[in-house]
């Protein structure tokens, strides 16, 4: 061979190396930068989004399928090379090659959701990583194959169509998202976005998947709430944004809407996701009578009667099993008495998951009364209850007793009524009274939550003075801009805003049990002062004081409202009774706390004040006086406290005034606009000079006044069976309702006498 056919054969040798060395540096470099993976990810997302618009910019593409900006040209170049799509500028447009490894890739992915689902068990919520990691790795024959073994099937687990091998999908309703869906109208869920991972983790734990049936009861510029599978849940727009909803079909509902104790005839089975075959043994197939008889004490899953097997579903399987709305009847089970069943429920509940559990759990209902008993703590009570222990030491304690126990009376029936009509005691006024009665019904309580606004707004204010030295006048501006903060909360969802309240009335416990602890009362006096009633003279003013700061009309019209956020007005008589029951628990452990701190302020002016020393009867001078008779420790808690109390007192304060202008005469203004309109008559008095702890007591005697036109209409309420239905009051109750709306009367007459007398 000659030198020059030597030389040919070399050259061609090192052509030949130099391709092979530029192929695979741009292969490696394509692997390190992950462009395999992440052109096609991005194709998927320009894919969907060329079905919406053509072309699609550069910026949608980086923004739908968050793409780091400097990475997108790398990543078009690779689709470019790939045939996949076109450019033009700052426009995209994909091409029919493109469009079908989009497809084989779409499909590869929802195939795999469902082989998880089914064949591996996995959780919904993580499905989705899953798939995206294998759908890179299958072949459009490996994908045939999978669709085999699955049955060919038509929907991922998420409520998706998955495409056929030609690129066409199964014809499905897209839906309207759920920001979107009319308030008040009854959906069912058909799609819940995958992406981000995240949010779906956290719509699947709340049982909104594919099937399940969705009633937006109120829409907020941050949150929407709505009622699905018996809970109400609130939503971020964004979240409410990726879950889909269409027209529920008429006369079926799914099986996660029946409740315990219910039975029913099943219609289908659902398409997103095949039943196991352990259930499908068990007899669960279309046409199939099956009943819920039990839950988990978490809720899910819950456990179902099916010919005569016993088997669990959770609820994103309950969700898919539609069954005929027109077969829903009751299911006997064995009757236990609700307390024998409660206690069960609870002993379940800690053996299984343990103490922490049992709180979280109690703290999930416990919050309406809570959020009551704070006007039953309010520096109005602080103002009847220092003035009467110092002046008549622990001799109206037994005034504190009786006005707690007609407070669990009162504000369990009003509970009651809202667990039964669905509507607040203001609404059920609305509708049963004249247009004119109703009127002067909305004057007289607004005056009254003026009032009560007023005794917690100067409390506040009072607060930031005795602790910090601020003048009461900014001290009071700086009340009104806290208040409005904490109100803020609800914006975040109304349970942030409960334990923010919570939250306060634990500060008020400490504090006053520091308070017991440095003032060292007589406590066989406090037992006397408990259990023998007596009424020194001159001590009815301060006594119905007491009791128009404990009774408060404005927490009667609140309640009612409050516990509609823990029952649905469509819910079952056994589902409604069992949040009767748990109104009952949350109010009596509420309002018993709320009679110990009341009598707490009670014993410790008692102990620190009585005999005379307590020269002035106003807050700022207990505070002056509690330091040298008890110590610096003493004054600071009782500021502390005092703060706390007029906070969170008058934020409830505001939401009862919401409650009663939208109940009696259904109209609605601005939170903020009502809390400027409540603090004027606040600043006015603070502006004139007036003694803080006369307004006080002043304040809580004209809410006795206002009593009983809150507390007769709630009792006819709750006495009339039209209205109540099985939760109309027995007959023991309603005497006990109407005494205590007696005393109430004979006390305000007794009061007037006193005052004409006096005044003659």
């Amino acid at each position: 061979m000659n030198f020059s056919a030597i030389t040919a054969v070399l050259v061609i040798i090192i052509l030949i190396q130099t391709v092979l060395i530029a192929w695979l540096w741009r292969r490696n470099r394509r692997v390190i930068l992950g462009l395999d993976e992440v052109a096609e990810d991005a194709l998927k997302v320009l894919y969907h989004l060329s079905r919406q618009k053509s072309p699609v910019k550069r910026f949608e593409l980086v923004r739908g399928a968050e793409l780091q900006p400097a990475r997108l040209p790398a990543i078009i170049e690779e689709m470019v090379r790939r045939k996949w799509i076109t450019v033009d500028g700052e426009d995209l447009l994909i091409l029919p090659p493109g469009e079908r490894r989009a497809i084989e890739l779409i499909r590869a992915h929802r195939l795999w959701e469902r082989y998880l689902a089914e064949k591996e068990g996995m959780a919904l919520n993580a499905l989705h990583e899953e798939a995206m990691r294998r759908e890179h790795l299958t072949s459009p024959e490996e994908a045939d194959r999978l669709a085999d073994e699955l049955g060919n099937p038509q929907f991922d687990p998420h409520g998706d169509p998955i495409p056929q091998r030609d690129g066409v999908y199964w014809v499905a309703d897209g839906g309207i998202a759920l920001d979107r869906w009319p308030e008040k109208r009854i959906g069912q869920v058909i799609h819940v976005e995958d992406e981000p991972a995240a949010l779906f983790s956290q719509l699947a734990l709340l049982g909104l998947t594919p099937g399940a049936q969705v009633e937006i009861d109120e829409r907020e510029p941050n949150r929407v709430l709505l009622w699905s599978g018996r809970r109400r849940i609130a939503l971020s727009p964004a979240a409410a944004a990726s879950v889909f909803v269409t027209e529920a079909p008429a006369e079926q509902i799914p099986l996660s809407e029946i409740e315990i104790g219910q039975a029913a005839r099943i219609l289908h089975l659902g398409n997103t996701q095949k039943i196991d075959q352990t259930l499908e043994k068990a007899g669960l197939c279309e046409g199939a009578e099956i009943a819920a008889i039990r839950a988990d004490p978490l809720g899910d899953p819950v456990f179902f009667q099916l010919n005569q097997h016993v088997i669990p579903l959770t609820r994103v399987q309950a969700n898919q099993i539609q069954v005929d709305a027109l077969t829903v009847r009751e299911f006997p089970l064995p009757h236990k008495p609700w307390l024998q069943e409660e206690f069960e429920h609870f002993k379940e509940l800690l053996f299984r998951y343990g103490s922490r559990t049992v709180l979280k759990r109690a703290f999930l209902f416990f919050g309406p009364a809570f959020l009551i008993s704070v006007g039953y703590m309010d520096p109005g009570n602080w103002g009847t209850d220092i003035e009467g222990g110092a002046r008549f030491g622990y001799q109206l304690l037994w005034v504190i007793l009786m006005a707690n126990l007609m407070a669990i009376l009162m504000q369990t029936l009003s509970a009651k009524l809202g667990i039964a009509t669905g509507k607040s005691l203001p609404e059920v006024c609305r509708d049963r009274y004249p247009k004119w009665l109703s009127v002067m019904l909305w004057v007289t309580a607004e005056l009254a939550a003026i009032a009560t606004d007023l005794a917690e707004f100067l409390g506040g204010a009072v607060g930031f003075n005795l602790l910090f030295g601020i003048p009461l006048f900014p001290a009071a501006l700086l009340t009104g801009g806290v208040i409005s903060l904490i109100l803020l909360l609800e914006r975040y969802g109304f349970r942030k805003l409960e334990l923010a309240i919570v939250g306060l009335i634990a500060v008020i416990g400490l504090m006053y049990m520091t308070e017991i602890w440095l003032s060292k009362p007589d406590w066989p006096q406090i037992a006397r002062g408990l259990l023998i009633p007596s009424l020194p003279a001159g001590a009815t003013l301060v006594a119905v004081g007491i009791i128009g700061a404990t009774v408060m009309p404005h927490n009667l019209y609140l309640h009612s409202a409050l516990i509609q956020t823990r029952v649905r007005k469509n819910d079952s008589i056994k589902k409604k009774h069992s949040v009767y029951r748990l109104a009952i628990m949350d109010s009596f452990v509420a309002l018993n706390g709320a009679f110990f701190v009341n009598a707490a302020i009670l014993i410790m002016s008692a102990a620190a004040f009585s005999g005379g020393r307590l020269h002035e009867y106003s807050l700022e001078a207990a505070h002056q006086t509690l330091t040298p008779l008890l110590g610096p420790w003493a004054g600071t808690a009782f500021a502390i406290a005092l703060l706390a109390s007029g906070l969170s007192s008058s934020t409830t304060a505001t939401m009862a005034g919401q409650v009663i202008m939208e109940g009696f005469i259904h109209q609605h203004i601005n939170v903020w606009l009502r809390r400027a309109i409540t603090m004027i008559p606040s600043l006015v008095i603070i502006g004139l000079g007036l003694n803080p702890l006369m307004i006080l007591i002043l304040s809580q005697v004209s809410l006795s006044f206002q009593l009983p036109f809150a507390m007769v209409p709630l009792v006819l309420f709750t006495s009339n069976r039209q209205i109540m239905g099985e939760f109309k009051n027995s007959p023991f109750v309603s005497i006990l309702a109407w005494i205590t709306t007696a005393i109430i009367l004979a006390l305000n007459v007794f009061l007037l006498a006193q005052t004409f007398f006096a005044g003659a």
